[in-house]
């Protein structure tokens, strides 16, 4: 029943988030979107940062679970997984907006409180380790290969900023498939 609790409280915050941004967000909006006590809220999230962590965390999970299930190295070559890593952040955008306005609203949350910006950072770390394992055995030249996992990650990240801004002006179909094209011609080096 705690988890049940927990995960409600956390589907809760990511509303608010979405809705009221991080520093609009009031634990009082929280219990109210989660239909239940404060002092419940309290309980389990002692102070408006604990939530900050938890929802940080789960995203990242949620993040690494999805990943996963995109990159596969035993199956797939390693321009197949880059595609794979495009079109599950793509996918990420298209059906998982609230996800992208959270996180935006997050890095920015770390440019002030350093908890969340290490959170953020290791965020980060992963899903630039996720697409340095793809490129692990990939002949690309090591200068390149040593950068391209943070290309990649602004590329994606790129896509959701302009994306979000003004989804009738953004072609993410074409923007994702000129990315890989562009990552491809590094394997071509």
């Amino acid at each position: 029943m705690a988890k049940d609790i927990t995960e409600r409280i956390l589907d809760a915050t990511l509303e608010v988030i979405a809705r009221e941004k991080i520093s609009g967000t009031r634990m009082h909006l929280i219990a109210k979107e989660a239909q239940t006590s404060q002092s419940l809220l309290h309980y389990y999230y002692p102070t408006k940062n604990d939530l900050l962590v938890a929802l940080i965390n789960r995203m990242q999970k949620r993040f690494s679970e999805k990943r996963k299930e995109s990159v596969d190295l035993d199956k797939y070559r390693d321009k197949e997984n880059i595609r794979n890593l495009f079109e599950e952040k793509k996918e990420d955008i298209l059906i998982n907006k609230k996800l992208d306005y959270v996180q935006f609203d997050y890095w920015v949350q770390g440019t002030v409180d350093e908890v969340i910006r290490e959170k953020f950072q290791e965020s980060f770390r992963v899903w630039r380790k996720s697409i340095r394992d793809v490129l692990k055995n990939s002949k690309i030249d090591p200068k390149i290969k040593n950068m391209l996992p943070y290309v990649m990650v602004s590329l994606m990240m790129g896509a959701s900023m302009q994306y979000l801004i003004d989804e009738k002006e953004f072609n993410l179909d074409e923007y994702f498939e000129v990315a890989y094209q562009l990552i491809l011609k590094c394997f071509e080096e």
